[in-house]
C-alpha cells in the first residue's frame, strides 16, 4: 500500500512539474511577446519632425525670471533703491522662432504684458506692448545677468538684471 501511494505521489509531483514547466514556457513567450510590441510601440513613436535642434531663445539663455540688479547712465550706477522690478521672458506656441511673451513688474507694482522678437545679429529685443507700444533695447547676457540699455542724447541707458 504504501509504495502505491509513493507512485501516487510521484505522479502527481511529476504532473504539476510539467504544468509549471508549460507555465514557465508560456510566461517566457508571453515576456518575449510584450518585450517585442514595446520595442516597436517605441520605434514608431518616434517623430520624424525632430530634428534635434535647440529652441533658439532657450539657447540664449534668454526664457525665464529675472530680478533687477542695476541700472545707470553710461558708467555711472543710480544710487536709487532697486527692488521688487522684474522681467520673465517666455516662449510662445513656436519652439522654432525667436519671438514669445514678457511679463515685466516694475517697482511701483504696474505689470506690462506683451511679445518680444529677438534679432541675434543686432543683439536687440524689440518688445511691443499689450497696448502696441513697441520699443527695442540692445542687450547681452553674461554669466546670467541680462543688461538691456538704448541710447539717448549720447547717453546709454542700461539696466542689468540677474536670473
Amino acid at each position: 500500500m504504501k509504495s502505491v501511494v509513493n507512485i501516487m505521489i510521484m505522479s502527481f509531483i511529476c504532473e504539476n512539474c510539467l504544468i509549471i514547466i508549460d507555465l514557465a514556457k508560456s510566461l517566457h513567450m508571453k515576456t518575449y511577446i510584450l518585450l517585442l510590441a514595446l520595442v516597436t510601440c517605441l520605434f514608431y513613436s518616434c517623430n520624424d519632425n525632430d530634428n534635434g535642434t535647440q529652441n533658439p531663445l532657450s539657447g540664449l539663455g534668454l526664457l525665464g525670471d529675472w530680478d533687477i540688479n542695476g541700472r545707470g547712465i553710461d558708467n555711472v550706477s543710480s544710487l536709487e533703491a532697486l527692488c521688487c522690478e522684474s522681467i520673465t521672458f517666455l516662449d510662445d506656441s513656436n519652439a522654432n522662432d525667436l519671438k514669445g511673451t514678457f511679463v515685466s513688474d516694475d517697482s511701483s507694482g504696474i505689470i506690462t504684458n506683451g511679445t518680444f522678437t529677438v534679432d541675434i545679429e543686432a543683439n536687440s529685443i524689440v518688445y511691443t506692448t499689450e497696448n502696441d507700444n513697441t520699443y527695442a533695447l540692445e542687450f547681452t547676457i553674461d554669466n546670467n545677468v541680462l543688461e538691456v540699455w538704448y541710447f539717448e542724447d549720447g547717453a546709454r541707458y542700461w539696466t542689468s538684471y540677474a536670473k
